[in-house]
This record gives C-alpha cells, structure tokens and sequence, in this order.
C-alpha cells in the first residue's frame, strides 16, 4: 500500500519549530512580596523552625497519635482534597496531549442502488455499486503563538496548588484534633477540680450543720455553705454537657459518629515545650502551604493571560488523510486504492465584538486578584505566627502567677476554716476564701490549657503538620 512521500513531510519539521517559539503573555513567575526582617515574638530568628518538626515528634501523647493518624486516614474532607488532586493530575495530561499529534482511524462500508427514473444512473452502468474505505486522520495544532505552552504552564501550576491546598487541609486538620483534645483535656481537670470542690463544700456544709445543732452556727451560715455547695455542684451538669459536645466534634473529625472518647492520664506534654523557634522570615513563606498554594495560584492565572492573548490570532493547525478507497472489497489493499492529502490551515478571527480583547482583560483582573489573595495569605501567616508566639511565651508567665494564686488562695481558704472552726471569725469568711480559692483553681486549668493551644496554634503557623 502507498504512503505519503517522507519528503512531504520533511520540511515541517524547521517550520513548527520556528513557528513555535513565540510566547505571548507574561512569564508565569513565582509572586513577590515584601518581607518584614523578622517575625514579632520570636525570640531565635535565625534558629530552626518548630515547624520543620513532624508532628508525631510535636505531639507525644499516645491517644492524640492515635486520634491523629485516624483522622488523617478518615476524614472526608482531606479524602475529597485527595481526589481533587488526582483531577488536577488529569486535567495537567490533558492539557499536554495538545503538544502532540491527534491520530485518528476511521473505516466504512456503503452499498447503494441508483434510481434510473431520477437520472441516478449512468448510461451503460449498473445500478449497483459499492465504496469501501479505511482511513488514518492526522490533526496537530501548531503552538503558534504559546497558547499550549502557556496553558501547560497554568495546568501545571493548578497541579501544584491543588497538592499545596491539601498538605493546607492537613495542617489544618493536625491542629484541629490537637486543639480539640486540649479542650476535651481541659475540661477533664476541670471537672475534677469541681468535683474535688464538691466533696470539700459538702464536708463544709455538714461541719456547719454540726454546730447549729450545737448552738454555735446560725441557719443563716448553713444556707450560705447549702448555697456554695450548689455553686458548684450546678457545673458537673454543665462541664458534662460540654464534654460530650467536645467529644462528639472531635469524632466528627475522624469521620465517625457521636460517641465517648476513652482517655487516660495527664496531658501535659505540650505544655513542657520550652523553646518555640519561628526562623527566618523568608522560611514561613517557603514552609506554609496555603502561600505555596496562593503563589501557584497566580502562576496559573498568569500563565492564562498568554493563553487569551494567543486566542486573537489565528490558529495554524496541520491536517491529514491517508488510506485506501475502492469501490470492490476484493482489491481494497492493492497499491491503487491508496489515497491521501495533507497540508496545512489558518484559522483566526475577523469580528467578534470585543470578545476575545475582554478575555485578556478579565484575565489580567484574575492574575491581579490571585496576587492580592497571595499578599493577604502571607500577611496572615506572619500575624498567625506572631500571636501564636506571643501567646506562648504570655501563657508561661500567666501560669506561673497564677499558680502563685493558687497557693495564695490554698493558704488563705486553710486560714478562714480554722478561724471559723475556732469562732473567730463568721462563716463568710470562708465562703469568700473558698469560691476565690475554686476560681483561682480553674484560671489555672485555663491557663495551662491556652498554653498547649499556643503551641497548637505556633505548629501550624508555621507551616508544620504536613510532613
């Protein structure tokens, strides 16, 4: 069977690689902003970052590792994220396949009887007659103007950023669980710290009961000891309720339905960080992945402002056909039934009403806005990390005067229930070293819970929590 002449083909090759080096557009390069020489708070510039750590080495705690690793295997919306991801890797091949030849095969058979009364008929032929014929089709655009090239470039950078916005959705959901499990811990000591109170306000109230009935106390003092009591016995109903709601996100997390967390133990692993290093300035930027994402973001919408421009000028697309034709099955294969044509088109517009100019416009409006989206994630990550920072160094001092506090208060509830004990004093006294006493117990919980929050929040400030 014949085929085109190489020949015919030959001097293509010089002219689709010259005609393909011109790219319209800006070059689609990484974003710029200013940055500031070092980030508020923190107080090793130049050290490693916490956020370079694994957060398996940040977070220690068995049962967080566990709930962890679970969430990072369940949860639908970093499932969701995944497949997000395998999309944009499809649509990136897409858009390379138009850097190569579309080929095509395409074969028929047609068998046809003529109407001799409508003139269908040749004088001295047959009525019947038959066409057969299998055929290869070539179609490959030129990249004439580098709208391949720069739609590549934008598929390419879609990729990356989708794969950037799901290590964001990680980090994310790393400190979700973490601050979930704080506050879930938090209320845990909470609740012993009442219950512990309770307990206390009870024997109180039975003392003072004693010494009514012994003529000492008044009935005036009883419901003032029934009333403290009552203060606290009101928030186990109330840290219960809240405990379970806690326990019910945190399984939301992990993609299961409401139910009890089991736990054990004290939780305070976090909260012995002593050292929270930020780095250098320019390392937040390369470690967060919602900037990498934001910067990707505007490579492609650059990347798309060439893609428009090349849609004003013509199209020059390379066209093919080669096969054999006959009209008799028997001799489809022979040399004389080969048959091709082969040549070039341009195609491009005249009138469109402004059509294809205002695509270039709105796309130089898109590019402009994912700088502005790309500014605004690198503010945020430097106000993030900087109050993540502050906090923590805040919350170490915060809890050691409280706990100066607390000792206080211990000391002084210890003073007023001996001094009452004694009939120095009335029992308001101890009512009032009492409730600062309760108060002053569970500021210090707090404390010690904004603390480990801190470190939560410093970890994915900066970036941590997707390695």
């Amino acid at each position: 069977m014949m085929i085109p002449p190489l020949k015919n083909f030959l001097w293509l090759s010089p002219c689709v690689l010259a005609l393909s080096s011109c790219l319209l557009g800006p070059n689609p390069d990484a974003a710029q902003v200013d940055l500031p020489e070092s980030i508020r708070g923190n107080q090793a510039p130049h050290g490693k970052s916490f956020g370079d750590q694994a957060w398996r080495k940040v977070f220690r705690d068995a049962t967080l590792r566990s709930l962890i690793e679970h969430a990072l295997e369940n949860n639908p919306d970093l499932a969701a994220a995944t497949y997000r991801l395998e999309e944009a890797r499809a649509q990136a091949q897409i858009a390379r396949s138009a850097f190569f030849p579309q080929i095509s095969v395409g074969a028929d058979a047609a068998s046809n009887q003529g109407s001799i009364n409508a003139n269908q008929v040749a004088p001295g032929k047959g009525r019947h007659s038959e066409a057969y014929n299998v055929n290869g089709y070539l179609s490959w655009e030129i990249d004439l103007w580098g709208r391949i090239t720069r739609s590549n470039q934008a598929a390419r950078a879609q990729l990356l950023a989708t794969q950037y916005q799901r290590d964001a959705l990680q980090t994310m959901l790393v400190a979700s669980v973490a601050s979930a499990y704080v506050d879930l811990k938090n209320l845990d000591e909470r609740l012993a710290i009442v219950r512990r109170t309770v307990e206390s306000r009870r024997a109180s109230l039975e003392l003072v009961r004693s010494r009514r009935e012994g003529g000492v106390s008044s009935d005036m003092e009883v419901r003032q000891a029934e009333s403290l009591l009552a203060q606290a016995e009101v928030l186990i109903p109330t840290t219960e309720l809240a405990m379970a709601t806690k326990e019910n996100e945190l399984r939301a997390l992990l993609n299961e339905y409401p139910g009890h967390l089991t736990r054990a133990g004290r939780f305070d692993q976090l909260d012995r960080v002593m050292k929270i290093d930020a780095g250098l300035p320019s390392s937040l930027i390369a470690r967060r992945p919602d900037i990498a994402a934001a910067d990707q973001r505007f490579r492609a919408a650059t990347a798309e402002i060439g893609v428009n421009q090349a849609l004003r000028f013509p199209t020059l697309t390379l066209t093919g056909r080669s096969g054999v034709i006959s009209g008799d099955l028997s001799n489809l294969l022979e040399n004389q039934s080969a048959a091709y044509s082969f040549g070039p088109s341009l195609l491009g517009p005249v009138i469109d009403g402004g059509n294809r100019r205002a695509r270039v416009v709105a796309a130089r409006a898109r590019a402009q806005a994912a700088m502005a989206d790309y500014d605004r994630a690198v503010k945020q990550a430097f106000r993030e990390t900087s109050n993540a920072l502050i906090a923590f160094h805040k919350s170490g001092q915060i809890i050691a005067e409280q706990q100066k506090l607390v000792t206080a208060q211990n000391g002084a509830a210890s003073l007023a229930s001996e001094r009452f004990k004694g009939g120095v004093t009335s029992y308001l006294e101890v009512l009032d070293s009492e409730r600062n006493l309760f108060n002053s117990q569970l500021a210090l919980a707090d404390a010690r819970a904004d603390r480990q929050r801190a470190v939560v929040l410093a970890y994915r400030a900066m970036g941590g929590g997707w390695q």
